[in-house]
């Protein structure tokens, strides 16, 4: 169906104009009732061209690099985490993506961009190696009757975007929402996420039936950021146990769950670790979303998944557990050796 064909309206719709009223929208999330269009955006660079202040990882300070256990501790972060010339690809990819969607959607035209922003894991510095994916996210104003134009099922603006960049290599994917994936001949793919800029709530990004689904990933990164060096470098470490286990656990979910049970506690890191161990085995893998938004994270787990988290939990609780003990005690070997055995071969050795 063209993306300018009013699609059908069933008798459950009223027959007024749809406006983004008629999304559900949470009053303790929605922006200040005194935002207006134009109004700065920390996810875009300001109208002179100079970044809002901003957000980076914070450096890694001395206390955090004491004794031989916290040495390997910081030896494997230093080899998971994106390097300076894995943020420059990312960099680069963003860049190119806001060149071709400014030439494709320029401010006079019926769908105008509004801006393009880093988003997920990257934007977040809580990625870990191999780099091969990047979530962009595109968003357009819903000025020049664009809004009505998509109202009726989202998956038009995924289709529209999709046709306007072109060629072969772009692929709709998503499990959540929905997102246009552009193939590289060499990692990483752009996982490119448009959206409309919500006048109130944020933003709003297609969901897999034609509908749409508030987003607020300025929240998620200003949250992230808030956690610290320290939780968010237990946060890289448990995505990459998560890959020994055999990734059930998707990324996000991980950064809400460990950010949540750690924010405000002070831990280094490998206590950082057997605590989160513990909360998951003791009071499970619910968690909600940390900007209100996306209800209970941890809703797309299967049976089989619990079954085989369940029994990598439990091994890697009592073996940390015992490591924490062991470093207490000044038994370095022991305590690197059981670190091992719960992150695997990357694990560096001891000495």
């Amino acid at each position: 169906m063209s993306v300018d064909t009013p699609r059908p309206v069933s008798a459950a719709t009223p027959p007024a104009e749809v406006t983004y009223d008629h999304l559900i929208i949470p009053p303790h999330w929605r922006r200040p009732e005194d935002s207006v269009a134009g109004a700065p955006n920390p996810l875009f660079p300001s109208a002179d061209g100079q970044p809002h202040p901003a957000s980076g990882p914070h450096p890694m300070t001395g206390p955090l690099l004491v004794g031989t256990t916290a040495r390997a501790f910081a030896k494997l972060d230093d080899i998971i985490r994106l390097s300076t010339e894995d943020k420059a690809v990312i960099d680069a990819r963003r860049d190119e993506a806001e060149r071709a969607l400014r030439a494709i959607f320029p401010p006079r035209c019926a769908l105008p961009l509004v801006g393009v922003a880093t988003i997920g894991s990257a934007g977040r510095d809580t990625m870990i190696r191999p780099l091969d994916e990047v979530d962009i996210f595109a968003v357009f104003s819903a000025a020049n009757s664009a809004w009505k134009r998509f109202r009726w099922d989202s998956r038009d603006l995924l289709l529209c975007v999709r046709n306007a960049i072109g060629g072969d290599r772009v692929q709709t994917i998503g499990t959540r929402g929905q997102a246009l994936r552009v193939v590289y001949d060499t990692p990483p793919d752009v996982h490119l996420v448009p959206a409309f800029d919500h006048p109130r709530a944020g933003y709003v990004m297609p969901d897999r039936i034609g509908g749409w689904l508030p987003t607020r990933p300025e929240r998620h990164a200003s949250w992230t950021e808030d956690l610290g060096p320290r939780v968010i470098s237990a946060v890289r470490l448990l995505k990459a146990w998560n890959r020994v286990c055999g990734s059930h656990l998707r990324s996000f979910h991980i950064e809400a769950l460990a950010g949540t049970v750690l924010a405000g506690r002070g831990l280094n890191t490998r206590q950082a670790l057997a605590t989160v161990f513990r909360h998951m085995d003791e009071a499970g893998l619910s968690m909600a979303d940390p900007a209100d938004v996306g209800g209970d994270l941890s809703t797309y787990l299967r049976p089989d998944d619990l079954a085989a988290l369940g029994e990598s939990v439990r091994m890697a609780r009592a073996y940390a557990e015992k490591a924490v003990a062991a470093e207490g005690d000044g038994r370095h070997e022991e305590a690197v050796a059981l670190w091992a055995a719960i992150f695997g071969p990357e694990f560096p050795t001891f000495g």
